[in-house]
């Protein structure tokens, strides 16, 4: 058992930069934002907009999916990817907003950087759905990539925010029904206790660029309706880790959920799982978005890629990599496949 914790200095001037806008700017506009079940149905549709102006390179390929009835889509870039190695991706967005399309930006470059294939799911969430839905579609995509063939020790978890929250309890939710788990896990400024009671909420408050607490108390109630969210299913800080992968969690040393993650890495350690944690000092919450101007962003791409490497490389290494790029899908003006 590995248990590292790293940090990394905040060095770059585009990083003062966007937490000086953000705490500026963006988290007084949210704050101020009445939240209701319209209005997150208007930010999920607002979120994507946004986000489709990120750029994506023309070597990516795209093609909608639907695996085990799960909607989503398979990410390809380059022509070094391994083609049994597959990045089963969990977007953020507090479950209620985001969705494949609106974290291309990230998903794109843990293809080039692991290697892999990239299946971000569009599972389902609030309004609509609440607990268990995301959950049960997460099982069932899964499931689907070992019916059609993928072997669990090539398959690596990942997801953002309340996506590294749903990978960890797919994960605990698997090991429950006896299912092979996946190689390893990262998980990127996960949230890992939905009751909102890690220390860093009340620490990291007014150092938080870009979350505001009263809204992340209101997701929660909106995900956990009707369900205790202390339980390990929905709050997995609380769950005992025993039998998972590796994990690697990454995480900004401001942000509101900064606890989440030091408490991930020490369950954990707890129970014998390898871990890495890497604190990014000052870094906004899933700042791995802002890879096209953040240097700090790309470094921990890479340093995602160099953990999938490393659970994997030995695994993998007589499969077949892609000559050419053949595509499976293609953007129109509007930025969708």
């Amino acid at each position: 058992m590995t248990n590292n914790k790293k940090n990394y200095p905040a060095l770059s001037w585009q990083g003062r930069a966007i937490n000086t806008v953000a705490r500026g700017m963006v988290k007084p506009v949210i704050s101020r934002l009445k939240f209701s079940r319209r209005f997150m149905k208007f930010s999920q549709l607002g979120f994507d907009a946004v986000t489709l102006a990120l750029p994506v390179p023309s070597d990516v390929h795209i093609s909608r999916a639907q695996v085990g009835g799960v909607p989503g889509e398979w990410l390809i870039t380059g022509r070094r990817v391994r083609s049994n190695r597959v990045v089963l991706y969990f977007h953020g967005g507090a479950y209620f907003f985001g969705s494949p399309r609106s974290h291309r930006a990230v998903t794109w470059r843990l293809s080039h950087y692991c290697r892999a294939k990239v299946l971000a799911l569009d599972y389902r969430q609030p309004p609509d759905w609440a607990y268990p839905a995301p959950l049960e579609d997460a099982v069932r995509a899964y499931k689907a990539l070992l019916d059609t063939g993928y072997s669990s020790e090539h398959i690596v978890f990942a997801g953002d925010s309340a996506g590294g929250n749903l990978a960890l309890v797919t994960m605990l939710r698997l090991r429950e029904l006896k299912l092979p788990l996946p190689s390893s896990a990262v998980l990127i400024s996960p949230w890992g206790d939905l009751t909102c009671s890690g220390d860093s909420i009340r620490d990291n408050a007014d150092k938080e660029p870009l979350i505001p607490l009263g809204a992340l108390k209101f997701v929660s109630a909106s995900y956990s309706q009707g369900y205790d969210p202390a339980s390990p299913m929905i709050s997995p800080v609380f769950a005992d880790f025993t039998g998972l992968p590796p994990l690697l969690v990454q995480v900004g040393s401001t942000e509101l959920l900064y606890s989440d993650a030091i408490r991930i890495a020490g369950q954990a350690e707890k129970a014998g799982v390898d871990c890495q944690l890497q604190v990014w000092e000052r870094m906004p919450h899933v700042f791995h978005a802002l890879a096209a101007w953040l240097p700090e962003a790309g470094l921990a791409l890479q340093e995602i890629g160099a953990f999938v490497h490393g659970h994997l490389n030995d695994r993998d290494r007589d499969s077949h990599v892609r000559a050419r790029a053949t595509v499976v899908g293609r953007l129109d003006s509007a930025g969708k496949v």
